[in-house]
């Protein structure tokens, strides 16, 4: 029976994968988008391929059902140098219990000081300063529920602080990883950010008109003809980036000295149309890794590559490297650390 079974499975992994044809774009139709910046250098290089080949701290980012491959225990830590001088950082932490693993993570994403504008100085000059932050924390938990088939879950707390916003939510992550025990393939999938709608409390100016764009004094109408009196607080509610990850990985040969690895996987965000990642690591001795990847169905940008290195001052130390091609925006380049202990 399996020998049907595991190449269904297959086919339908990769019919996910075809092209879905006049399908809508709804770009900027989400919020708290820093959920969706990839970290760790191993992932981004292999062209973020990565859900069923998560097995580090770093899968709480990926598939949380990855942790449980975990053996004791694994720290990691990312940094990534975005576009327009903005900065996301990352971390996370897993050890195995006797009820599973557990794990904690965080991100912070900055782009430092801005200069506040108005309406008649769209510059910005002397009008000071605000700071737009980005951060997420959260709890992890994984275990197998047999010796094939995993089950991880996230949750986190997010926060965004603009201007004078300082806005909180949640959000879940779900993640599911099967070993198919054909040769080495196996099967991963997640389901990233679900959670309520992100919600600002907008101040509606309304009130008499003194002199446009500014109104005086409130007079409980609706003085400017949206739907709102003077003054009343609209919940501004702004959904988060809901993402849907499926994928398959295997080895395409392995030996006493070496190990090279290929994954696929097809990713389908709420604000944009399904994209297909591929790429592939190579492994020497246990020491030097090299990894390339492609991303299809991309505005921008596709081609991802990397390295990584076994660390000789620290048993179980990794450092990893990726490149990423963002097209017009040029590309990034990004860092990441891991330890096993």
């Amino acid at each position: 029976m399996r020998k049907f079974i595991i190449p269904a499975v297959i086919l339908a992994v990769l019919g996910l994968c075809l092209p879905v044809q006049a399908q809508f774009a709804k770009v900027g139709t989400v919020g708290l988008k820093f959920l969706d910046i990839g970290v760790g250098g191993r992932a981004l290089a292999m062209g973020e391929a990565y859900a069923a080949v998560a097995n580090d701290a770093s899968a709480v980012f990926w598939n949380p059902a990855g942790i449980a491959r975990i053996g004791t225990g694994d720290v990691f830590f990312g940094y990534t140098n975005w576009p327009a001088d903005i900065n996301l950082y990352s971390g996370a932490i897993v050890k195995k219990t006797g009820i599973g693993h557990v794990g904690a993570h965080f991100s912070f994403l900055s782009t430092g000081l801005m200069n506040r504008t108005t309406y008649e100085n769209q510059d910005g000059a002397g009008q000071g300063t605000f700071v737009f932050e980005d951060y997420a924390v959260g709890v992890s938990y994984a275990r197998y529920l047999t010796d094939q088939f995993s089950f991880g879950a996230n949750f986190k707390f997010i926060r965004e602080k603009l201007a004078d916003w300082d806005e909180k939510g949640w959000a879940v992550d779900i993640g599911t990883y099967y070993d198919t025990g054909f040769k080495s393939l196996r099967i991963g999938m997640a389901i990233l950010n679900f959670g309520p709608d992100f919600r600002y409390n907008v101040p509606d100016f309304d009130g008499v008109p003194v002199a446009a764009p500014y109104y005086g004094h409130a007079d409980g109408l609706d003085n400017d003809g949206d739907s709102f009196v003077d003054n009343d607080q609209e919940e501004a509610a702004v959904p988060l980036p809901l993402s849907f990850r499926a994928g398959i990985a295997f080895e395409v040969f392995e030996t006493a000295s070496s190990k090279a690895t290929m994954a696929a996987e097809v990713m389908h965000p709420s604000d944009n149309e399904e994209h297909y990642n591929f790429g592939g690591e190579y492994w020497f001795q246990d020491l030097i890794a090299l990894r390339a990847g492609y991303k299809l169905n991309l505005d921008e940008g596709g081609f991802t590559a990397g390295a990584g290195i076994k660390l000789p001052v620290l048993s179980g130390a990794f450092f990893d490297y990726a490149y990423n091609d963002l097209g017009k925006l040029q590309g990034v380049h990004r860092g990441s650390f891991s330890l096993s202990f």
